[in-house]
C-alpha cells in the first residue's frame, strides 16, 4: 500500500533558504533511501512527499486546480478521494472533519498557493513544526531541521521555558519547540495559513464526558474487549503480514491476543538483555499464542552509531532517547516483510497514568507534568546548572501545565488523562511510530476514536491500577493473564504454579534467582 510519510511546504522562500531547507532534509532522508520523493509546485506554494511506493496515490488535483495530500497512516483503506471531495464540497472547509483513524494529516492547497488548510488526527500524533519568514514567507515540515535551517534560527533565537521544560519533563509543552518564532500545529485542529498569518481550531473530535459513569461493571468490561477487538481487527485487516514489537506489558500482548483471534499472520520481537522482563515474558507470550518470536540483542555501540542519524532526524525537537528503535530496526530489516503494529497510546487511554496524576497536580504549580521517576532532571537542578536567573522562565513552565489542564471540559482526571496524551505520549514517545512509517510502514489501532471517546467517557474508579482491562484480561485472554509483566506486581489471575515460584523466590537468594526462578 502506498503512503506519504513526511513533507516540507514552503511560500515564497527565497533560493538560498530552500537549499538551506533541503539540505537539512536530504540529510535527514539519506538514512530512508527505499523512500520515494517528489516535488510538486502549486502556485507559489512547494511541496515535498516522501513515502512507500506510488506517493502519486495520496496526492489528489481538485477541479478547481487545488491539491489535496494524505500524510501517515490513517486507517482508511482505499483512500476514496471523490467522496472526501463531495464531503469537502458539501461541508465547506470551515466544517469539514476527516472522519479517519490511526495517524494522519491532510493538507488542501489552494490553487494559487496562498492558503493552506491542515487537519490532523485527534493527538497530533505527526508533529508539523512552522513558522513564518520575513517578507511573507512561511513554511512547515514534519522534520524540524528542515523548518529550522531555512529559518535560521540560533541560541538567541532559544525560547527559554521550553527549554526548560525539555530539561525537566523530556519533552516540550502544547505547541513549543525549542525556538520561540517555530510552533507545532496543535492536536486535533483544522490550521489556516494565508496573508493574514496562521490561526488554528481545536475539533475536539475526541472529548471527555459522563456517558457510562452509570453502566454496569458486565457491560463496561464486554464493551471494552468489543472495541478493542474491533480497533486491533480492522488494523490487522488492512496488511497480509505484521511486525509485532512484542513488550511484557499489555497493550502488545492485547494486539497479539487479538491477532491470534483472527488468525493473522505475526512475527513478534523483543529487544535488549536477555534477562529483562520484557524479554523473558514475551517469549512466553508469543509461545502461548503459537507466533514466531525472536530476541534482537541491541549492539553495545547503538548510541556512538545512531545519535547523529537521530539528530539529522529529529534535531532539537526530541529528547535523546530512542535510537535503541533505530537499532531495532535495522538489525530486522526488512525480512521477513510487513508493517509495525504498535501499541501507541493503549497504556494512557486505559488509565495507567490516573492515579500519578491526580496525586501530582493536587497542588498547581507545578513544573514538571509527571512524577518524580519520570523526570530527567529536577528543576533545582536545572537552576544550578544554567547561570542565569530562571524565575520567570520555570512560572511559565508550570502556567503552560494548567492552561493544558483547563484547555479540555470534563471531569478533573479527564482533563489529567488530555494532558498526558497531547503532552508525553504526543512529543515524547512518537518517534517510534515515526520510525516505523519511515522504515517500512506502521499501524496505530488504539488511535481509534471510538475506543478514545470510550476511554474518556469512563468513570475514575474503573480505570485507577488499569482495572477494567485487568478484567478484560481474565474474561477473554485468560491465558495471557496468568504471565506475569511490567504491568503489575502480579499476573492477573494468580496460579497454583506462580504462587508455589513465588513463594520459593521469597524464601531463596536473589542469586538463586535462574532457570523457572528467574
Amino acid at each position: 500500500m502506498s503512503s506519504i510519510v513526511g513533507f516540507s511546504i514552503w511560500f515564497t522562500l527565497s533560493i538560498e533558504k530552500q537549499k538551506s531547507a533541503r539540505a537539512a532534509q536530504e540529510r535527514a532522508l539519506s538514512q530512508f533511501a527505499h523512500l520515494e520523493h517528489k516535488t510538486l509546485v502549486v502556485g507559489e506554494t512547494t511541496l515535498e512527499v516522501w513515502g512507500h511506493r506510488d506517493v502519486t496515490e495520496r496526492l489528489r488535483r481538485l477541479a478547481d486546480g487545488s491539491l489535496l495530500v494524505l500524510v501517515g497512516s490513517p486507517l482508511v483503506g482505499e483512500v476514496s478521494w471523490q467522496k472526501i471531495e463531495e464531503n469537502m464540497m458539501k461541508s465547506g472547509f470551515s466544517q469539514f472533519e476527516p472522519s479517519w483513524d490511526g495517524r494522519f494529516v491532510l493538507l488542501h492547497i489552494s490553487a494559487d498557493g496562498k492558503r493552506w488548510t491542515m487537519w490532523n488526527d485527534w493527538i497530533g500524533s505527526i508533529p508539523v513544526f512552522h513558522t513564518q519568514l520575513s517578507g511573507g514567507g512561511r513554511i512547515a515540515s514534519t522534520i524540524e531541521p528542515v523548518t529550522v535551517a531555512s529559518a535560521g534560527f540560533t541560541p538567541d533565537d532559544f525560547f527559554l521555558p521550553g527549554l526548560l521544560s525539555m530539561f525537566i519533563n523530556g519533552h516540550y509543552l502544547g505547541d513549543w519547540t525549542l525556538y520561540k518564532e517555530m510552533k507545532i500545529v496543535p492536536a486535533d485542529s483544522r490550521s489556516l495559513w494565508d496573508r493574514d498569518g496562521f490561526r488554528a481550531t481545536c475539533l475536539w473530535t475526541v472529548r471527555p464526558s459522563q456517558d457510562r459513569w452509570e453502566t454496569g461493571w458486565d457491560d463496561l468490561v464486554d464493551e471494552m474487549h468489543e472495541l478493542t477487538h474491533r480497533a486491533i481487527s480492522e488494523a490487522l485487516n488492512s496488511q497480509a503480514s505484521w511486525i509485532v514489537p512484542l513488550s511484557s506489558g499489555l497493550d502488545s500482548r492485547l494486539i497479539a491476543g487479538v491477532a491470534a483471534d483472527v488468525g493473522a499472520n505475526v512475527h513478534t520481537y523483543a529487544w535488549g538483555a536477555s534477562d529483562t522482563t520484557d524479554v523473558i515474558y514475551s517469549r512466553q507470550i508469543a509461545q502461548t499464542l503459537g507466533f514466531p518470536w525472536k530476541h534482537i540483542e541491541l549492539p553495545k555501540n547503538y548510541l556512538s552509531t545512531y545519535t547523529q542519524k537521530w539528530a539529522d532526524l529529529f534535531g532539537s525537537s526530541m529528547h535523546f532517547h530512542g535510537m535503541y528503535q533505530m537499532a531495532f530496526l535495522d538489525r530486522i530489516g526488512m525480512q521477513p516483510a510487513g508493517h509495525i503494529l504498535t501499541g501507541y497510546l493503549g497504556e494512557v487511554l486505559s488509565g495507567l497514568a490516573v492515579i500519578n496524576l491526580t496525586t501530582l497536580h493536587r497542588i498547581p504549580g507545578k513544573t514538571q507534568l509527571n512524577p518524580d521517576k519520570y523526570l530527567h532532571w529536577f528543576a533545582e537542578e536545572v537552576q544550578r546548572a544554567i547561570k542565569i536567573p530562571l524565575g520567570d522562565a520555570l512560572d511559565e513552565v508550570a502556567s503552560q501545565i494548567i492552561r493544558e489542564i483547563d484547555g479540555p471540559s470534563g471531569a478533573w482526571y479527564q482533563r489529567l488523562t488530555i494532558l498526558q496524551l497531547r503532552n508525553r505520549q504526543r512529543l515524547f514517545t512518537y518517534f517510534q511510530s515515526i520510525l516505523a512509517d519511515y522504515s517500512r510502514g506502521v499501524a496505530t489501532p488504539f488511535l481509534n476514536r471510538a475506543y478514545g471517546r470510550f476511554c474518556l467517557s469512563l468513570p475514575r474508579a474503573v480505570l485507577d491500577d488499569r482495572h477494567l482491562l485487568g478484567a478484560v484480561y481474565r474474561r477473554y485472554y485468560g491465558r495471557l493473564a496468568v504471565i506475569p509483566g511490567t504491568y503489575a506486581k502480579d499476573p492477573f489471575i494468580l496460579t497454583g504454579k506462580y504462587l508455589v515460584k513465588r513463594r520459593m523466590s521469597n524464601v531463596l537468594p536473589p542469586s538463586l534467582h535462574f532457570g523457572s526462578l528467574k
